[in-house]
């Protein structure tokens, strides 16, 4: 069986509102990083979009769990473990 077809499966059977929600943010990054490697657009453009959205956040929720990942990401790039 493909795994298209099973993804499409397990999406319909969750219930739950957040894993639906960041799978759909998830798969979404992915998408446009596909997307836009064909098109060529320069990194730094993708920055500015990510500056620009982090910018117009309001929820403290969303902004700390965004700077978990971001240290999280940089710790793995730096091929250690995050303080915190």
């Amino acid at each position: 069986m493909k795994y298209e077809i099973l993804i499409i499966k397990m999406l319909l059977e969750m219930k739950n509102e957040d894993y639906i929600f960041k799978i759909y943010h998830y798969l979404l990054a992915k998408y446009r990083k596909e997307e836009r490697k064909a098109e060529h657009e320069p990194i730094g453009e993708r920055k500015a979009e990510v500056i620009h959205i982090v910018s117009e956040l309001e929820s403290l929720d969303t902004i700390e769990s965004i700077y978990s990942f971001i240290i999280g990401s940089l710790s793995v790039e730096k091929g250690g473990v995050a303080d915190e």
